[in-house]
C-alpha cells in the first residue's frame, strides 16, 4: 500500500509507564510551489480536508468566518489581540479557534475552484497566528496538546494543497509539542483518545511532508500504546460509553493500516483482536431501543446493532467498572440496566459509582445525565460533574473522595432476578448499594446503607418522556407518552422532585452538546437504610 493511500485509510476515521521517545529530527523539505489541481488527488486532499465549503470564496472577496458567538473575523487580517484575549472562555470553542480547523472547508473550496489568493491568505493567516501567539511551553491560548494535535491536522491539510514550504516548519513545532510533556499519554498520563489522534495526525503530517522520521516515531509509540486502551475484557479505560465507541474505531483503523502494509504484522493481529473484543462491550452499552447508555459524557445516539449471537445474561467487567444485565436482545420490551462500580473518575467518566440505569417494558426509566459542554462556568456542564446528576446515595453530611474506588459483589442472578450489591467509601462513610432486578415484575428496588444514624439521600433521574401525575406520602406516579405507569415509593421521605430547575441547577438531561431538556429529579432521603422501588404497570 502506497504512503498515500495509507494516509486515505488512517483518515476516513473523523495510555502503564513506559520511556519517552525523543523528539523527531530530520532534513528540511525541498521547496516546493503550489500545486495545481491535477497534481492533487482530490480524494487525498478530502480525505485531509473534509469537505469543501458550501459557500463560495473568491479571489476578489474578503473570506469572513463566523465561530458563534464570536463575532465575525476576516481571514488573513484577525487582530493579534484575539490571540492573546479569545472572545470566548469556553473550551470547546477556543479549541475549534485555535487549531484553525475553521480552515478545512475554506481551503479545499478555495483548491477546488482555483482560488490561489485565498489559498495564499490562508497561509498568511498561519503565520500571523504563530508570530502573534508563540508557544511558550504552557497549555494556555491554544497551546495544549488537544488543540495543538487538531492544529496539525489543519497544517496537513493546507500543506497538501499548497505546497507552501513554510508550513514544514509550523508543523515540526507541533510534533516537537506533541513528543513532550504536554502528550497526552505515557509515561506522564494514561493511554487516551488524544494521545492516539496525537500519533495518528503525526504519521499522517510526516507523509504529507516526507518526514519519515516523524511517520516511524508515532508508529512506533501506537505499537507500544496499543495494549493499555482497554482492559482486557475489551472496554475502553475512558467510562464513557460514546468514548468507548470513539475508541474502538480509531484503533481499529490503526490496526487495519498496519494490516494493510504488512498482512503478518502480530501487532495489527493483536489490535484488531482487541477491538474485536470492544465491539461486543459497544453492543451491551447499547440499550433495546439502539441507543446508546448515557453512561459517562454520552450524548442520546446510535449504538451498535446485535449480530444475532448474542446471549442474555450480564456482561461483568471488574477493571473497567462496568455491570450490564439484559434478557433478551431481540425483544425491544426486555429489561435492560447498568451499574457503575471500580476505579476513581477518569477521562470522560462521571461521579457516578454506585450509579444505575434502567429500561424495561420499551421505556428508558432511570438515565445518566449525558453530556451539555466543557465550559464549567456554566452550570449546566458543572451539574453533569456532580453526584447529584447520576442515581446514586450519599451522606448528607459525606465529603466526595475522588480517588475512592467501589467494589461490586455478586449476591444472584436466577429465575428471572439480578441482585448485586456494590461496596464503597465515595462519601468518607462506609456504603452498600443493594440493586435487585426482576424483569418479570418490571421492578427495580435500591437499598442504600450506611451507619446507624447517618443521613442519606438518594437521587433519581428518570427519562424525559416520564411526567408526574400522582403523589401520596412517600409514592410518586408518574405517566409517559405510550400510557405507561411508573410507580415509585420510598421506605424514606420524598425530599424534593424537580424538573428544569434553572436556580440551583436540577432535572435535566442532555440529549446533545449543548442542548438540555426538562426531566425529573427526585431525591429521597432517611437515615441509615432506605429502600426505593420503582415498577411498571
Amino acid at each position: 500500500m502506497s504512503p498515500r493511500r495509507a494516509s486515505v485509510a488512517l483518515l476516513a476515521v473523523g495510555a502503564t509507564v513506559l520511556t519517552p521517545l525523543a523528539v523527531p529530527a530530520g532534513p528540511a523539505a525541498a521547496e516546493r510551489t503550489v500545486p495545481d489541481s491535477a497534481r492533487v488527488e482530490a480524494r487525498w486532499a478530502a480525505a485531509r480536508c473534509g469537505g469543501a465549503s458550501t459557500t463560495p470564496v473568491l479571489d476578489s472577496r474578503r473570506t469572513t468566518v463566523t465561530l458563534p458567538p464570536a463575532r465575525p473575523y476576516v481571514v488573513g487580517s484577525i487582530p493579534w489581540s484575539r490571540w492573546q484575549r479569545p472572545d470566548s472562555s469556553d473550551p470547546t470553542w477556543q479549541m475549534r479557534f485555535y487549531s484553525l480547523e475553521w480552515m478545512k472547508p475554506i481551503a479545499k473550496r478555495a483548491h477546488d475552484d482555483g482560488q490561489r489568493q485565498v489559498l495564499r491568505r490562508l497561509v498568511s493567516q498561519v503565520e500571523s497566528f504563530y508570530r502573534a501567539n508563540p508557544d511558550k511551553g504552557r497549555s494556555t491560548l491554544g497551546w495544549d496538546e488537544g488543540t495543538s494535535l487538531r492544529r496539525l491536522g489543519t497544517l496537513s491539510c493546507v500543506s497538501v494543497l499548497t505546497g507552501d514550504p513554510r508550513l514544514e516548519k509550523r508543523m515540526a513545532g507541533e510534533v516537537g509539542l506533541l513528543f513532550g510533556p504536554r502528550y497526552y499519554g505515557p509515561p506522564r498520563h494514561p493511554v487516551h483518545n488524544h494521545g492516539l489522534m496525537a500519533n495518528m495526525n503525526i504519521k499522517v503530517a510526516g507523509e504529507v511532508v516526507g518526514r519519515r522520521d516523524w511517520v516511524r516515531a508515532a508508529d512506533q509509540r501506537m505499537r507500544r500504546e496499543s495494549a493499555l486502551a482497554f482492559t482486557k475484557a475489551g472496554t475502553s479505560h475512558e467510562q464513557s460509553a460514546w468514548y468507548h465507541l470513539v475508541n474502538t474505531t480509531m484503533w481499529r483503523a490503526v490496526g487495519e493500516r498496519m494490516k494493510d502494509a504488512n498482512p503478518k504484522d502480530a501487532t495489527a493481529r493483536e489490535i484488531l483482536a482487541r477491538t474485536a473484543k470492544a465491539d461486543v462491550v459497544g453492543r451491551w452499552l447499547t440499550e433495546p431501543d439502539g441507543d446508546l447508555v448515557q453512561i459517562g459524557d454520552t450524548a442520546r445516539g446510535p449504538g451498535m446493532a446485535p449480530r444475532g449471537t448474542e446471549r442474555p445474561g450480564v456482561f461483568r467487567d471488574d477493571q473497567a467498572g462496568l455491570l450490564v444485565g439484559r434478557w433478551s436482545w431481540k425483544d425491544p420490551s426486555t429489561t435492560y440496566y447498568t451499574v457503575r462500580y471500580g476505579p476513581p473518575r477518569f477521562a470522560h467518566g462521571h461521579p457516578d459509582k454506585g450509579a444505575v440505569t434502567w429500561s424495561t417494558a420499551g421505556a428508558r426509566v432511570l438515565v445518566g445525565p449525558g453530556y451539555y459542554s466543557y465550559e464549567w462556568k456554566d452550570p449546566f456542564a458543572s451539574y453533569a460533574r456532580t453526584a447529584q446528576a447520576h442515581n446514586v446515595a450519599r451522606p448528607v453530611r459525606g465529603k466526595e473522595n475522588v480517588r475512592a474506588a467501589a467494589t461490586l459483589r455478586h449476591e444472584r442472578a436466577r429465575n428471572g432476578v439480578h441482585a448485586w450489591n456494590v461496596d464503597d467509601r465515595v462519601h468518607g462513610v462506609a456504603h452498600r448499594r443493594g440493586v435487585r432486578v426482576d424483569d418479570k415484575a418490571r421492578t427495580l428496588t435500591v437499598t442504600d446503607g450506611y451507619p446507624r444514624g447517618v443521613a442519606l439521600q438518594q437521587s433519581w433521574h428518570l427519562d424525559p418522556s416520564w411526567s408526574l401525575v400522582g403523589r401520596t406520602g412517600n409514592t410518586l406516579t408518574f405517566r409517559d407518552r405510550a400510557g405507561r405507569t411508573l410507580r415509585m415509593t420510598t421506605t424514606g421521605r420524598v425530599v424534593s422532585a424537580d424538573r428544569g430547575r434553572t436556580r440551583p441547577v436540577a432535572g435535566w438531561n442532555y440529549p446533545a452538546t449543548g442542548r438540555r431538556v426538562p426531566a425529573w429529579e427526585v431525591t429521597t432521603g432517611g437515615t441509615g437504610t432506605v429502600r426505593t422501588t420503582f415498577t411498571i404497570r
